[in-house]
């Protein structure tokens, strides 16, 4: 990433602020880096935090005005911990994508403590689309890989749809963007591929 990066901010869809950093990799000019982060990180962890702190109040009024055994505090105690332990490390700070051709592409998770990569071999992916999904009363856009498997007890190959920047959740402005990018990636390997595989064989 370097000093040319294209910088676009939006909301996603519950109408959080996103930032998208797209830039080149140092080691390949043809390389594509897509950022999403949060753009404000108060705003993201508002609601999570609420509900985290309703929990803890009501498990402190059960304490103080129910009769309860010490098993039952034991109880409460850790299934507490587990939601702090939980919410701390689930926590999504931002997803990117890398994108090497004739290499493969990393999508990847960052959590307030690790990461979550997953690695598609160029070779494997077979197109890319902007998918729609319609959940309760909203309109939801993914990013989608369609990634080629091969099945061990058959030989045709099948495909598997591997959806992006799901917990972002952004909108369709910013994932066209992304998409445009890529899908000109995938074609002009594809041309560069037909055209290779087109001369006269000696």
């Amino acid at each position: 990433m370097g000093g040319n990066d294209k910088i676009i901010e939006h909301e996603n869809v519950n109408g959080v602020g996103l930032l998208l950093k797209v830039g080149k990799s140092s080691g390949s000019p043809t390389s594509r880096h897509f950022t999403i982060s949060f753009r404000n990180k108060e705003n993201r962890k508002t609601w999570p935090k609420l509900s985290l702190v309703f929990a803890i109040l009501i498990n402190i009024m059960a304490l103080f005005y129910v009769h309860i055994s010490i098993t039952a505090i034991l109880i409460i105690i850790i299934v507490l911990s587990f939601l702090v332990f939980f919410w701390i490390t689930h926590s999504v700070q931002s997803e990117s994508l890398l994108i090497i051709p004739t290499v493969g592409i990393q999508s990847t998770v960052k959590y307030v403590f690790g990461r979550e990569e997953n690695f598609v071999p160029w070779s494997s992916v077979d197109d890319v689309i902007i998918n729609e999904v319609i959940k309760l009363n909203r309109v939801l856009y993914y990013l989608t890989i369609l990634v080629k498997t091969n099945q061990a007890t058959q030989d045709s190959e099948t495909i598997k749809l591997l959806p992006l920047f799901k917990y972002t959740k952004p909108r369709l402005l910013m994932l066209e963007t992304i998409y445009t990018e890529l899908q000109a990636l995938l074609t002009e390997f594809h041309v560069d591929q037909s055209a290779n595989g087109s001369g006269d064989r000696t």
